[in-house]
């Protein structure tokens, strides 16, 4: 690790006065601390409870430097504000809400020592609110050794989540960073680009904590199809040979909507999700199977499953 490049740890906020602390704190307790360069918070007008919070955390270390905005950027502008402040050569991203496990940055980092690669992400655990009992492993999938990585990452989506990723920060130059008129999915939006411009890698361990809140970004929206349609269209601007894919991507995006409702105990918007799904690709033997479930005749079935996954019910905040 002693020739592995310096790392700078990129962090945004927006009320996470409760949380951040303990997501700063699971960055000084890194096993390999000694490779962080630097700890840049970026806040977007936060109340004045977050605002406290985060001057009693700038005191923590002199590596940290919080970036108090005025409210209103986006979390897409926050990103690039705290990534132009860096100054390492590799970035880590984490929301002020999340957690890192303690060898985080000690099994991501030396990845890097192959120049091809320009993403590395990992695997992560759901986790309701505080109570860290209820994490339960997401799973993702390897799409590394595909040749064709943005075709692959367009159509198998692992998901790569923010906070379990490191980027290096010329690939991230490359692929023209975050695009801030993008206010939803904007990391898929990047890491689109990102394919195009460098390898990822994939440490196959739940590296990253991952809290649920109804109140995040995306948690309680009810127009996350629209945002997935606009990423995957701006995508085929750039590349039209991905058209053809669209379908196919936004149907595996509604059926695992779909998924996500069910597991939520909302059986009537999981069947629309699913029955877009089947409209969107009519060969989905999964989108169909949610169909099925969420019929009167599933019924059955899905009174059994709901017992069957109490846990990962649990990881969402649904209990029962």
């Amino acid at each position: 690790m002693s020739g592995t490049p310096t790392v700078s740890v990129v962090m945004t906020c927006y009320n996470e006065g409760p949380w951040i602390g303990a997501a700063v704190r699971s960055v000084l307790d890194q096993t390999r601390a000694d490779r962080i360069a630097d700890i840049v918070i970026a806040d977007d007008g936060s109340d004045a409870a977050t605002l406290a919070v985060l001057g009693e955390i700038e005191r923590w270390d002199a590596r940290i430097r919080v970036l108090r905005g005025p409210g209103g950027a986006g979390i897409s502008a926050q990103r690039n504000w705290a990534i132009g402040e860096g100054a390492a050569p590799l970035i880590a991203l984490l929301d002020g809400d999340d957690l890192w496990a303690p060898d985080k940055l000690e099994r991501q980092l030396p990845v890097f020592a192959d120049a091809r690669v320009g993403l590395c992400y990992s695997d992560l655990l759901h986790f309701a609110g505080e109570d860290l009992a209820t994490a339960r492993r997401a799973g993702v999938k390897d799409i590394t050794g595909a040749r064709d990585l943005t075709r692959a990452y367009v159509l198998n989506d692992p998901p790569i989540i923010p906070s379990t990723v490191v980027l290096r920060r010329s690939a991230l130059e490359v692929a023209g960073g975050f695009d801030e008129a993008v206010t939803v999915f904007e990391d898929t939006d990047l890491f689109i680009r990102m394919s195009r411009a460098c390898r990822f890698a994939l440490v196959d361990a739940p590296l990253t904590l991952k809290r649920y809140r109804t109140s995040s970004i995306t948690g309680g929206r009810k127009d996350l199809m629209a945002h997935h349609a606009l990423v995957a269209f701006r995508a085929t601007a750039t590349e039209p040979r991905l058209l053809p894919l669209v379908p196919r991507r936004l149907s595996e995006r509604a059926r695992k909507l779909g998924n996500q409702h069910l597991l939520m105990d909302d059986p009537k918007a999981a069947a629309g999700f699913y029955g877009l799904a089947v409209r969107l690709r009519p060969v989905s033997l999964g989108a169909w199977a949610g169909v099925l479930l969420t019929s009167a005749a599933g019924a059955p079935v899905l009174g059994w499953l709901r017992r069957r996954l109490r846990k990962r019910r649990a990881a969402l905040g649904v209990s029962g």
